[in-house]
């Protein structure tokens, strides 16, 4: 079963988490604590038909090298799932964030559920080794042009 609209999909998502209730803000922001440092916001989409998985990762804008930025980039992509992942910043904080848009008028309760689990893990790996490994992929070799 699809979805009409993403308050539709974050009921429905809200209640296989077991956190029932679970709304929109005034903003269109839902947010839900994944652990004691690490928050993921569910916001309604810039198109009607799309739910954004939202959090940020502890990198700031001014270390984001165009090789961390690339390295990044496939890695959000690599992690498979549904939907469109991509990062962006914060603009009223310079922090690095990353999301998955999912078309939820066109995607089941498991599909998201699946996108959900995904998206999370590829947030936690980037709040532990997976930053590291990161940052050590992505310094630059010979030359660089700013």
């Amino acid at each position: 079963m699809s979805y009409p609209s993403p308050a539709h999909a974050l009921s429905a998502i809200a209640q296989e988490l077991g956190a029932s209730g679970l709304s929109f803000d005034e903003n269109g922001i839902a947010r839900i604590g994944i652990s004691d440092d690490i928050v993921v916001a569910l916001a309604q989409g810039v198109r009607e038909d799309c739910l954004d998985i939202v959090a940020e990762i502890p990198v700031a804008l001014e270390e984001l090298s165009h090789e961390m930025a690339v390295n990044l980039l496939l890695a959000n992509f690599r992690a498979g799932g549904l939907g469109l992942p991509t990062f962006s910043v914060n603009p009223t904080d310079g922090k690095v964030l990353i999301s998955n848009t999912l078309q939820v008028n066109r995607l089941s309760l498991e599909d998201m559920m699946n996108a959900f689990k995904s998206f999370t893990g590829v947030l936690y790996h980037y709040h532990g080794q997976g930053l590291k490994d990161l940052r050590e992929h992505s310094k630059p070799e010979g030359s660089t042009i700013n």
